[in-house]
């Protein structure tokens, strides 16, 4: 029986915790540090990844590009080849328990290489968007063309509430992230999680007016 590509790369190439599978998709974690409450506590006390993505904590050391970079290579020489459509391609996303733009350097030269590499492949970067707008040039020059940004909440006294931002950062950072992006001609994907008391209409509407392509409601689990 054929090893399925997820189970081949956790086997024999990724580390713990650096590699995980949803939906068919290969989701690749940077680090563990936050700069506010990660997306899998405001999904609820209730909830936890499926058994069967294999995530896990990422363990030390932090991975390298060149480690990121490996993982996907195996991971797409385990697949089917792809349409020159792309739509068979089950794509790449950043992700992980801590927010991989905090690691936006080691980032660019995973997807500069990738892209080198593998020119073409889905690539796409799920964050809160608590950084500076200049990293949005950065992660559009190095080929990145799609991003999803968790948005907790439209008053800005609830989003500080539920996501409790450090170093500074505030609703405004996310909203500019979400803005620039859109500038940049990439793919944006705001979520907003049905955290009880939040304005999902009101979040949509602000992060549509934005620039945001496409919006998606998250699950509470209580």
């Amino acid at each position: 029986v054929a090893v399925p590509p997820c189970r081949h790369i956790m086997a024999s190439l990724a580390r713990p915790g650096v590699a995980y599978t949803l939906r068919g998709a290969l989701y690749l974690a940077l680090t563990n540090q936050t700069n506010a409450t990660p997306l899998t506590r405001l999904r609820g006390p209730a909830f936890s990844m499926p058994a069967s993505s294999k995530f896990q904590l990422l363990t030390e050391p932090e991975p390298t590009a060149a480690e990121l970079v490996d993982v996907i290579d195996a991971f797409y020489d385990a697949l089917p080849p792809i349409a020159s459509s792309g739509e068979s391609d089950p794509g790449v996303v950043f992700a992980g328990y801590g927010e991989p733009l905090l690691r936006h350097d080691v980032l660019c030269d995973a997807l500069r290489e990738i892209r080198a590499r593998r020119h073409g492949i889905a690539t796409r970067v799920a964050t809160n968007g608590l950084v500076d707008v200049a990293v949005c040039d950065a992660l559009r020059d190095a080929g990145l063309r799609s991003v999803t940004v968790n948005f907790a909440s439209a008053d800005p006294d609830e989003y500080a509430r539920i996501m409790a931002p450090r170093d500074g950062r505030t609703q405004g950072d996310a909203l500019a992230f979400i803005e620039r992006c859109s500038e940049l001609g990439m793919e944006v994907e705001a979520t907003t999680t049905r955290t009880p008391g939040v304005d999902i209409a009101r979040a949509r509407e602000l992060t549509m007016a934005l620039g945001a392509s496409a919006f998606r409601e998250r699950e509470y689990f209580p």
